[in-house]
Order: structure tokens, then C-alpha cells, then sequence
């Protein structure tokens, strides 16, 4: 039996054929890999946890990213690990997402009396102090991760380096932290 047309997009995985004619520009090609994969990547979100509603969002971010960066598969052998490898990094920051807390929520601030108070503040003033000793870098860094609350990958793409070097870069910006804030206690 032979496929017809409308067969070809439940193709998976698809056909090597399929995979290059994409990543050469042919939006035909493309449309039936999303296609065939839209359902998969469903069903995978789906059976990850989340509702029906965000495994559809999921699936798109998905298949956008698949859109944006085919061109960059070197390897049409690699097709299938390449298109979930992206659908798990997807995944992993829907997770990191939705597992942040509401920052507009709010908390209740119990009250201090006047001996924390100075307390508090002198050690803000430590730490202001020794984020002063960092370099510029090393600020910005523990800015991007710790205030933004940027993944790696995030703050390798703004700041253009890879991702073992971002990482490394803030464990040593932060040891650097912790040395400088550790000098300043032992001054007082």
C-alpha cells in the first residue's frame, strides 16, 4: 500500500530525504516534519505532567525552535535526538518557570525591632561592600543569575560565551563574593 499525501505528515520519524530538503529551505518539507511531530511532542508534554493546554504551548515552543535552528542540523542522521533534545530543554524551562514564585505576590513581613534593624543593615552595607571589591564582570554575572534568575544558557546567549564558560565564570564570581564579604566580617 502506498502513502498518499495526507499520509505523509504521520511519517515518523521522518525520512532522511524530508529532513534535508528542510534544512535546505523547503518549507513543504518542514511543515510535514511539524506536522508529524506536533502530535508526539503533545503526547510527550502530556505524559510529563503538564495540562493539555501548556503540553500545547510546549509543543509550539517546540516546533518553533525547531524552525529557527534546522538549518544548523549538520547531521539529518541526528534528526530525532536533535528534535528532543529541544523538546526537553523545552521542558526543563517550562519547569524552571512555573516552579519561580509569583514576585507580585505578597508576603507577609513580620515586624523587627530596633536591634535587628541595625543588624540588617550593617550587614547590607557588608554585602554592598563587597559586591564594591568585584569586578564589573563578576557583578553583572551574579546580577544575571541570582536577580534575573537566568539559566546559564540564558546568560551565555546575552553575553555570547558557552555555557561551561558562564558557569564556571559565576561559581568564581561567587567564590570571589564570599571572600570578599568573609574579609569584611573578619574587620569588624
Amino acid at each position: 500500500m502506498t502513502e498518499s499525501a495526507g499520509d505523509r505528515s504521520s511519517t515518523w520519524p521522518p525520512s532522511l530525504e524530508a529532513i534535508d530538503q528542510a534544512r535546505n529551505g523547503n518549507n513543504s518539507a518542514l511543515a510535514d516534519i511539524l506536522r508529524a511531530g506536533h502530535p508526539r511532542l503533545v503526547a510527550y508534554f502530556s505524559g510529563a505532567g503538564p495540562q493539555r493546554a501548556d503540553a500545547e504551548d510546549l509543543a509550539a515552543h517546540t516546533l518553533e525552535a525547531v524552525v529557527t535552528s534546522i538549518h544548523r542540523l549538520k547531521n539529518p542522521h541526528a534528526f530525532e535526538g536533535w528534535f528532543w533534545q529541544i523538546a526537553r530543554y523545552s521542558f526543563r524551562g517550562w519547569i524552571r518557570k512555573t516552579r519561580r514564585p509569583d514576585r507580585f505576590e505578597p508576603t507577609y513581613i513580620p515586624e523587627r525591632n530596633a536591634e535587628d534593624t541595625v543588624e540588617l543593615s550593617d550587614e547590607h552595607t557588608q554585602i554592598r561592600q563587597a559586591l564594591a571589591a568585584l569586578s564589573p564582570k563578576d557583578r553583572s554575572l551574579l546580577w544575571l543569575r541570582d536577580v534575573e534568575d537566568l539559566s546559564y544558557e540564558e546568560i551565555g546567549g546575552r553575553l555570547g560565551s558557552a555555557v561551561g564558560t558562564v558557569r564556571v565564570a559565576c561559581h568564581r564570581a561567587r567564590k570571589r563574593l564570599e571572600e570578599a564579604y568573609a574579609a569584611l566580617d573578619q574587620d569588624a
